[in-house]
């Protein structure tokens, strides 16, 4: 069972409803809507000016979070070795770059039961106070990933809660600057790049998170404006940084889907970093 007195902890604020809006985030929302509006099944978007702090949310609704629930369980991961109740060992280390880097799900599930000295259930009780402490109340995963018979309302998020993730990320404000740091070089380091980084010019520096199973295309990712990093982490954001996270549901036509969040990232980024 998790400790809540060791769990308590500030969760991630808001984005800023008082900061302007540029007039490229107003417009862009509208841009956005219009294509969303063309496409087949359901669609929500959350897109952050980390300079700014300005966003913007379409359609935002709990949904079915396929891959995209595991960076919630890299959080738990961390932030019970910040509260010294897990020891960060080399098979911990592993099983996070498979999770992240290459989404296995078998290492999902390991560290699940890790979390809970064991227990599933114990560990997807940790990895969803874990997140509602944080400020991601809409996230929680209660069956294991790769499951056949796996319920859709069982690994529920945002895309609203998975961009304000990344941001916390970016910023160095999710559990430590040292823990974000760690969680940044995973997603870094992701393989599965055929959605959002693969809609932006080539080069472009993205850490990113995918989640696909049949009916569903999910993509969540910070993306640099230029190819210096420096500015994650450190609390000076860059101009032209962001973040997009992009969910869908009910798509008949997965590579249509793909292309269509493809279409949306290039959109985000001609309005957000050029």
């Amino acid at each position: 069972m998790p400790d809540h007195d060791a769990m308590r902890r500030t969760a991630v604020p808001e984005p800023d409803a008082s900061q302007p809006v540029r007039h490229t985030m107003s417009a862009l929302q509208g841009e956005l809507e219009t294509l969303i509006a063309g496409y087949q099944g359901g669609w929500q978007v959350y897109c952050e000016d980390l300079a700014t702090g300005a966003s913007l949310t379409i359609n935002n609704h709990q949904g079915y979070s396929a891959s995209l629930i595991k960076l919630y369980v890299m959080l738990a991961v961390y932030q019970r070795i910040d509260d010294g109740a897990l020891a960060e060992d080399a098979r911990i280390d592993e099983l996070l770059r498979e999770m992240i880097t290459v989404s296995s799900n078998e290492a999902t599930n390991a560290l699940v039961d890790i979390l809970g000295s064991g227990s599933g259930e114990a560990g997807f009780e940790v990895v969803n106070a874990i997140a509602q402490e944080h400020g991601f109340g809409d996230s929680s995963i209660n069956q294991y990933l790769g499951d056949v018979s796996g319920d859709p309302s069982l690994k529920r998020t945002t895309a609203e809660d998975c961009g304000r993730f990344m941001a916390a990320v970016y910023r160095g404000e999710l559990v430590s600057a040292q823990a974000s740091r760690s969680m940044l070089d995973l997603l870094m380091a992701q393989t599965r790049t055929s959605k959002i980084p693969s809609g932006l010019p080539a080069g472009t520096v993205t850490a990113n998170k995918t989640g696909e199973i049949d009916g569903v295309e999910n993509d969540v990712a910070i993306v640099f404006a230029s190819s210096d990093t420096s500015a994650a982490i450190d609390g000076t954001a860059a101009t032209g940084d962001y973040v997009l996270a992009v969910m869908s549901e009910d798509v008949p036509d997965s590579a249509a889907a793909q292309a269509e969040i493809r279409e949306l990232s290039g959109v985000v980024w001609n309005a957000m970093a050029r």
